[in-house]
């Protein structure tokens, strides 16, 4: 089978429970995140070449990648180090106009968080990757026109003053 003409069917496979982990650089302002897999998450600080990282948060958080069972294909989703509800979003930012726009009681907005949450390198979660995880959670929907948007965290204006909230459950139920 073509995977460019596949319907996918979505499962997941390689999941890892941990923490998403945030720091913030006092010199730059930069901030990044990681997936630690640690029983409790690091909370040191370094320094980086210019940057001094300092420890600004964690949140419980789940990573996985896709494979489809109809073609075998697998998304890689390595760059997404936790994923987010739109919540309480400011009209400015991209994915809380984007939550508006679409009508919360029908389509909820979910933004995947890369580690470069600043995008001072310029790179964030791609585009095949927030469309095969709209496709997973789309296709697991029970509620008739209830849907799921993810967007790459670029979307959001500032993370943070970013109200969403990070998805933990690692049954991953808070998303149906």
């Amino acid at each position: 089978m073509a995977v460019d003409n596949c319907q996918h069917e979505w499962s997941i496979i390689n999941i890892r429970n941990g923490y998403m982990v945030t720091e913030g650089c006092i010199h730059t302002g930069a901030r990044q995140s990681f997936f630690s897999l640690e029983d409790n998450p690091p909370i040191d600080s370094y320094v980086d070449g210019e940057h001094l990282w300092k420890y600004l948060g964690s949140s419980q958080a789940v990573k996985f990648d896709l494979e489809c069972k109809k073609c075998g294909i697998t998304v890689n989703l390595d760059s997404v180090v936790g994923m987010m509800l739109c919540t309480n979003c400011m009209s400015e930012c991209n994915a809380g106009a984007l939550s508006q726009l679409v009508g919360r009681d029908k389509t909820w907005v979910y933004v995947a968080l890369c580690a470069d949450t600043s995008h001072l390198s310029g790179k964030c979660v791609s585009l095949d990757a927030t469309r095969a995880l709209t496709e997973y959670f789309n296709s697991r929907i029970k509620t008739p026109g209830k849907q799921i948007m993810f967007v790459p965290c670029s979307f959001v204006i500032d993370m943070d003053i970013c109200q969403g909230e990070v998805i933990a459950d690692t049954g991953l139920t808070d998303i149906y």
